[in-house]
């Protein structure tokens, strides 16, 4: 069963830009400027790191390194001994970085507890290039229902009824800006295999009241429609104020029902997972 809504667009919102305040709705790269790396920091927080930093997965089966000026988003934070820590889901990272969690030893994507201190990260607000989805849940926790974080887009209109065992296109945009498309990509997947194409993202400007993401790269691939801008190269993400719903099984033996918010790259459908309530 699948329903599509429309809401009106909102106007223009101020935006601000490194500390300054206009009107244009306009952002940059990243939307501030960094702050002490223990302030404010929790889940779902986004960090920058100050060194390279060599760790392994939580359960010490493979080693990971995260270069100095990486961005990370927290997956969980805890305090031990007066110092607060916080791990990582390497697999929001780009393949170079999460190679090794594709490894046959490897259990979990997650990082080791990783110190929060100025000598590893200093703490900055979203990155501009994520602003097409949710990196952080508002919502109230609700039994039975799990609010969807991850970068995916999907290629489509909705959700099939049988995605447990279905592939399907993909693109996401990794914390540290790359722009990953997956030709082929289980709905259901543990860690992301090698992108079929990939681009480095090198600027990105968030259009407040049109809900558009615009991001910059110097190289393109014919899998997306990239528009070309001068030497370089743009691609618009837009939500587009509509949903579309899936039941699972089906509409009379309803189990689940999964909602996916509506968004256009450039002029094709796309759509990112919102919301999934069990009964």
């Amino acid at each position: 069963m699948r329903l599509t809504h429309e809401k009106r667009p909102t106007p223009l919102k101020s935006t601000h830009i490194i500390g300054l305040t206009i009107t244009s709705g306009f952002a940059f790269l990243l939307a501030g400027a960094a702050v002490p790396a223990h302030a404010t920091v929790v889940k779902n927080s986004f960090l920058k790191t100050t060194r390279t930093i060599r760790t392994t997965n939580s359960k010490k089966q493979v080693k990971l390194t995260i270069p100095k000026n990486t961005v990370v988003q927290a997956a969980g934070v805890k305090w031990s001994g007066h110092h607060k820590y916080v791990y990582i889901n390497a697999d929001q990272l780009s393949y170079h970085l999460r190679k090794p969690l594709l490894s046959t030893k490897s259990t979990s994507n997650f990082s080791r507890w990783l110190r929060v201190s100025h000598t590893n990260f200093q703490q900055i607000k979203k990155p501009v290039y994520l602003s097409y989805y949710n990196t952080n849940v508002h919502n109230p926790l609700t039994k039975g229902t799990t609010y969807h974080t991850k970068a995916d887009l999907w290629k489509g209109h909705a959700l099939p009824v049988d995605y447990q065992s279905q592939s399907g296109i993909r693109l996401r945009v990794t914390t540290d800006g790359y722009l990953e498309y997956f030709a082929s990509s289980p709905y259901v997947y543990e860690t992301s295999a090698k992108p079929s194409d990939t681009a480095k993202v090198i600027g990105a400007t968030y259009l407040d009241g049109l809900n558009q993401d615009i991001m910059t790269f110097n190289s393109s691939f014919s899998a997306l429609p990239f528009k070309k801008s001068g030497n370089q190269y743009t691609l618009t993400i837009s939500e587009q104020g509509q949903w579309s719903t899936t039941a699972t099984p089906n509409e009379d033996n309803l189990k689940s029902l999964n909602l996916q918010k509506i968004s256009k790259v450039e002029d094709q459908e796309w759509y990112w997972r919102y919301q999934t309530i069990n009964y």
